[in-house]
């Protein structure tokens, strides 16, 4: 089947953002000067640099599409010459299509190809319109069969939803939104807008008070207004959310307000990650992240298990597997190696509250938030020295444990596309111990810690 057609035009408005920076120039300029006359010519100068970039994103919107072909995907750019992508389709790993509210009202869809090699390029993102975008991934990826395998109700619903909220993504979206909300309402808007949001705060505020002190209080009303916008957007984006497998093919979509749908290929997965945050290891359910091709899937799982349910996971990965980690012996695993990061920070909070004991007790209790966070980093770096290894499985998959920060991560690597290197220091050398970094497909690294040398070696010779 052979299919063609151009890009929506809201790949023009793409191109258009490039000018937008252009025209920073001028105004800059005009502001050093700070006359009326500069700034009547720096508003002419931006109107003939949008007018050049609008015509110029034109011409590149007209000679530009894309081309179906038997087997493959072609993707065409050029001004004066043609510049092509030849895209095959046994090349995909992952096809993302993304339909936030925006596009959604314009009919478009942001469709992005990983891809399973680095070369010509890792990732391509274009605009399609809706019945474009459909059509490609039924092409590329078909699914015959949408049996669901995972759909989150009820109190796992709440879960899923508490493992998806990305704290810091929640802020930039909202930063994002605050100032274009300040922008649409003017001075007297977004002064009103200030004075309720700031009004109901301190009302939560006060209402703190009556359990914590004054600056704990106001500490604590923050993070929970930013924890409750956090699950908030991740509601939103996992509403309506399911997994299913489809022959080699792995679909999973979901959203309410931002839809978004990934297709993975099997065959072209790295690893699966299962991630024990202290959330999960509080509600006891385990985020499941995976990783194909140039596609790291690092914002949202595409499910949650419980420790005992692994037919869950091996229904959709039947190649999945968490064999028990044996790391050897572990008596002369070198204790500062785990606990530097987590013990200098404890012993500096434990210092700051003795002095703030002594010289301002009125901060004390403040002082007892960084005290617990690094507490709980120690905490994970004596867990991280009898639990930390790697090791080969049955069915030749690599299983490795490491801690990173607050989150302890199993994974089963089933890529045989890595390499291993080893680093060691005089000190590890005499106990003949070493850093393992496991190097996987598009320059992703794993790092295990206080590995025994013979265990290094046998993984090099097995691989």
């Amino acid at each position: 089947m052979t299919c063609r057609g151009r890009f929506h035009f809201v790949y023009i408005l793409r191109l258009l953002r490039n000018g937008l920076v252009l025209c920073l120039l001028p105004m800059i300029r005009a502001l050093l000067r700070f006359d009326l006359q500069s700034l009547i010519t720096a508003l002419k100068q931006d109107a003939v640099i949008l007018a050049v970039m609008a015509l110029v994103a034109l011409l590149l919107w007209h000679r530009g599409g894309w081309q179906l072909e038997p087997g493959r995907l072609v993707l065409k750019f050029g001004l004066i010459g043609w510049h092509q992508w030849v895209l095959p389709f046994d090349q995909v790993a992952v096809l993302e299509q993304s339909r936030p509210i925006w596009l959604r009202t314009l009919g478009a869809a942001r469709v992005t190809l990983y891809t399973t090699r680095s070369r010509p390029f890792k990732k391509a993102r274009i605009y399609l319109s809706r019945s474009q975008g459909a059509l490609l991934s039924e092409t590329i990826l078909p699914v015959q069969n949408d049996a669901v395998v995972f759909a989150p109700s009820g109190a796992e619903r709440l879960r899923f939803v508490m493992l998806s909220a990305n704290l810091a993504a929640s802020l930039a979206l909202l930063f994002v939104s605050a100032r274009q909300t300040k922008s649409l309402l003017g001075q007297s808007g977004s002064a009103l807008l200030n004075q309720l949001t700031l009004g109901n705060l301190a009302r939560v505020e006060k209402l703190v008070e009556l359990v914590l002190p004054a600056g704990l209080a106001w500490l604590f009303t923050l993070i929970c207004m930013l924890w409750g916008l956090a699950l908030l957007f991740s509601f939103l984006s996992t509403s309506n959310f399911r997994v299913s497998r489809s022959g080699g093919v792995i679909l999973a979509w979901g959203g309410r307000v931002n839809h978004t749908e990934r297709r993975v290929l099997v065959s072209s997965i790295n690893f699966c990650d299962v991630r024990q945050s202290p959330i999960a290891r509080l509600l006891r359910r385990f985020p499941v992240y995976l990783s194909a091709g140039s596609f790291t899937g690092a914002d949202q799982p595409f499910l949650i298990y419980k420790k005992g349910e692994e037919q869950l996971l091996n229904a959709l990965l039947p190649a999945f597997r968490l064999e028990n980690l044996d790391p050897g012996p572990i008596s002369d695993r070198s204790w500062p190696l785990y606990l530097w990061k987590g013990g200098s920070a404890f012993g500096v909070s434990a210092v700051l509250l003795s002095v703030s004991l002594w010289r301002l007790p009125s901060l004390s209790t403040l002082l007892l938030i960084p005290l617990g966070l690094s507490a709980g980093l120690l905490a994970l770096g004596i867990e991280a020295r009898f639990r930390e290894g790697a090791a080969r499985q049955e069915g030749g998959s690599l299983r490795v444990c490491y801690t990173r920060h607050f989150t302890r991560h199993d994974l089963c690597v089933l890529t045989p596309d890595l390499s291993f290197t080893t680093f060691q220091t005089p000190f590890s050398e005499s106990v003949a111990r070493c850093n393992l970094y496991i190097r996987l497909p598009f320059r992703q690294k794993l790092r295990v810690r206080g590995l025994k040398q013979f265990q290094a070696d046998r993984l090099k010779l097995t691989h």
